[in-house]
């Protein structure tokens, strides 16, 4: 296997050959079809959007609420073993990503595949048909990364004329604590602009925060700053990308984010 991602109560595997495999809780598709009629969930078809800042408090009494609703089921809908993803028999993935109730493909063809809960927006796409879906989406997606319910990629950028190299990173969903990094519509897939400059290499999302790790061997960071999550001594919110100065001069190789928190891997010997 090339990759695992896990979300709440779903993973992905992705294999050495492209094929794609599914396990765990699979209502609203968010491991696609995999010989089951899909579903959609109850907890999802009575779920609104929460406005205030109180949302963070509210997301912890809802995760609460679901786990107490899986104690008391008697035949959830589970799938056990890793089964073959059908949306993709006919394509090969490159790259895969799980948020709390949501999945993201990326296949070799550069389509990008999403399914799973919608409510923020972070399928990027308008259709609500159930199954692993593509995003209707200008960019080409490189490598992909979710938030627990905002979603992340990074793009070759087709309007830079800079270079052939030129990528940006295009985000969607929840933003509540600007972890998308910029402003306008959060359905949409839309490029970070705070990061114009930059060669971003990769992205990581956390619960409600986000990070960018460029060519340069720098890290970006934006949303949520709470706990100093964000590295910048402070806990202040970033509305848009900031460099992470303190680790200055350092040769950083991997950024991550967790649900609460950030790891950066460095590299100390050559």
């Amino acid at each position: 296997m090339l990759k695992v991602s896990l979300g709440w109560g779903h993973a992905l595997a992705l294999a050495k050959d492209g094929n794609l495999f599914g396990w765990g809780y699979y209502v609203n598709s968010r491991i696609g079809k995999i010989g089951r009629e899909l579903e959609i969930s109850p907890l999802e078809s009575n779920s609104t959007k929460l406005r205030s800042r109180e949302e963070f408090s509210a997301i912890e009494a809802d995760e609460k609420s679901v786990m107490e609703a899986i104690e008391k089921e008697k035949d959830m809908p589970i799938i056990w073993d890793p089964g073959s993803i059908e949306e993709l028999h006919e394509l090969k993935a490159a790259d895969v990503a799980c948020g709390h109730d949501h999945s993201l493909v990326v296949c070799c063809d550069g389509t990008l595949f999403t399914g799973g809960s919608n409510v923020y927006g972070q399928l990027g796409r308008a259709t609500k048909d159930l199954g692993l879906g593509p995003v209707d989406i200008r960019f080409r997606p490189i490598t992909i990364a979710s938030g627990l319910r905002h979603s992340l990629a990074v793009c070759n950028n087709p309007s830079s004329e800079a270079t052939q190299d030129a990528t940006s990173v295009v985000s969607r969903g929840w933003n509540q604590s600007s972890q998308l990094g910029r402003e306008g519509p959060t359905e949409i897939p839309q490029v970070v602009e705070g990061l114009a400059g930059e060669i971003p290499v990769s992205v990581s999302g956390g619960r409600a925060h986000s990070l960018a790790l460029t060519a340069k061997k720098e890290v970006w960071a934006w949303g949520s700053g709470r706990n100093g999550r964000l590295g910048l001594g402070s806990s202040a919110d970033e509305v848009e990308p900031v460099l992470v100065e303190y680790l200055e001069g350092s040769e950083v190789i991997q950024a991550v984010a967790g649900l609460d928190h950030s790891l950066t891997r460095i590299l100390c010997f050559k």
